[in-house]
């Protein structure tokens, strides 16, 4: 937790409400340019949705094949371990945001702009930065360090304040409920300013946001099927039937393109995609054409001959998103073809297509950037409904939306069983979510009937200099029998 933040308000101007909308979008910020940061999310190459050909900032210890085990300990260049690259870029608001949740505890501070009282407004998102932050850190790690308003900073116990991923999601599901009941009561519509690029939220939408985030939070924290068995499904229902009713886009502004860490500025996922580092997996591609020979997985090569760079397009998709979503790039356009027998690489990373929804802004750097589609709330709602032994037609109806409406595909039936609608229900998942926002495919791989290969870690250890920090042991994860 002992990293700099940038966007750190001082005590001085937490008391400034005029400046307070300014360090909300702070908090926002840290949270999303984490999210999208090319650090960790490099290291789901693992769920095999897409591929990498480099190891930057270390994110082979996690995809490499045979699956071998974090490396978890102080190092000359921390920017370079994929595990700790979510850890530092989120705790780098933690402190800021629980500062402003605690401004509301005097009864007189006021948010107060233009003749409008802001303060329950102001207070709900700050209660909303807090769950992004911890709800994030509780998906990615076994542990965090649970530092709330209740807590003195000069005197917080790291080791008794150490909580478990589910404890810790608990806490931000607290804050997203605190937050949602504020806004109800309150009858203030329009934010007066903008707290995310491109984004001014009304009443609704920030109930809606609210809602969704909640929903992947509490669907996506689930290691296991084990554990994906016991997740509440009636909550996750509830909330999804709140969430949003349309695509939840942040605008590629300067500032809001990721971040790794204390450097790395603009490196995100996306603009990997763009640089041709990474490409759509050969195993989504063949399940989006799996009768067609081109789709094959994984691409034959045959020793000594390079022939396999010549492989061809896809012929026969009956899914009309490998256009819309994919572009074919011959593999002798891909230094990741000349790395196959490479220690850690092999044949599996070798595909002729790029994912390229987001390329044209990415280059031209203007527009937006789909953060949480209104199908990732839909098949949260389908699943619950699923899992719950609910109305297959509205099932169905949900998956649809996106299978039929945008991919063409034939439809989902209400006469299929429960196992024939999750089957599809996940394909959506892979086509039209877990691509657009990339640690979807990781938490739906590690709790779906899809597993990841053996050996693949469910989460990531706390950083080892934190641990060394505070005097606790030094652990990791990774490899068989050491996933979690």
């Amino acid at each position: 937790m002992n990293v700099p933040n940038e966007n750190q308000p001082n005590i001085k101007d937490l008391a400034t409400p005029s400046e307070f909308y300014s360090l909300l979008r702070n908090g926002y910020n840290t949270w999303y340019n984490g999210s999208i940061a090319a650090s960790p999310t490099m290291a789901f190459a693992c769920a095999d949705l897409f591929q990498s050909g480099t190891n930057s900032w270390g994110s082979g210890m996690v995809w490499f094949r045979p699956r071998r085990a974090l490396f978890n300990d102080d190092a000359s260049d921390p920017v370079i371990i994929i595990n700790f690259g979510a850890w530092y870029n989120y705790y780098g608001s933690v402190g800021s945001a629980i500062k402003m949740s605690k401004m509301f505890e005097d009864k007189d501070f006021k948010i107060q702009m233009n003749g409008v009282d802001y303060t329950n407004r102001a207070k709900a998102h700050s209660y909303i930065i807090q769950a992004l932050l911890y709800g994030n850190i509780a998906l990615l790690y076994d542990k965090a360090y649970l530092y709330t308003e209740e807590d003195d900073a000069l005197t917080f116990d790291f080791v008794a304040k150490t909580k478990s991923y589910k404890e810790v999601m608990n806490y931000a599901i607290q804050k997203l409920d605190q937050a949602i009941s504020i806004i109800e009561n309150d009858p203030v519509d329009n934010d007066p300013a903008s707290v995310i690029a491109g984004v001014t939220f009304d009443k609704n939408l920030l109930l809606q946001f609210a809602n969704s985030m909640a929903a992947r939070f509490i669907a996506s924290n689930a290691r296991t099927q084990a554990e994906n068995a016991q997740t509440d499904w009636n909550k996750v229902k509830a909330y999804a039937e709140k969430g949003l009713k349309q695509d939840f886009k942040v605008a590629y502004e300067d500032g809001w393109r990721g971040k790794v860490m204390t450097r790395d500025y603009g490196m995100n996922y996306y603009v990997l995609f763009n640089y041709n580092w990474l490409r759509a997996s050969q195993w989504l591609l063949h399940k989006m054409a799996p009768n067609d020979p081109n789709a094959v997985n994984p691409i034959p090569v045959t020793p000594g001959s390079d022939s396999f760079k010549d492989w061809p397009a896809i012929e026969n998709c009956p899914d009309k998103r490998l256009g819309k979503y994919f572009t074919f790039s011959s593999l002798r356009n891909w230094f990741g073809a000349d790395r196959t027998t490479r220690p850690g690489y092999g044949t599996y990373i070798l595909s002729q297509y790029l994912y390229s929804r987001y390329y044209d802004v990415v280059e031209k750097e203007a527009g937006d950037i789909d953060h949480f589609l209104k199908a990732e709330n839909d098949t949260y709602l389908a699943e619950a409904l699923i899992r719950t032994n609910g109305d297959k037609s509205k099932v169905a109806e949900l998956i649809n939306n996106s299978r039929v409406n945008i991919g063409g595909l034939s439809p989902a039936s209400a006469s299929e069983s429960y196992d024939q609608l999750e089957e599809k229900l996940f394909y959506e998942r892979y086509v039209e979510c877990d691509l657009a926002w990339p640690q979807l495919g990781f938490f739906d791989r590690r709790r779906n009937k899809d597993q990841m290969l053996e050996g693949t870690i469910r989460h990531f250890p706390i950083p080892g200099p934190e641990l060394k920090l505070h005097g606790q042991p030094l652990y990791t994860f990774g490899g068989v029998g050491n996933e979690m």
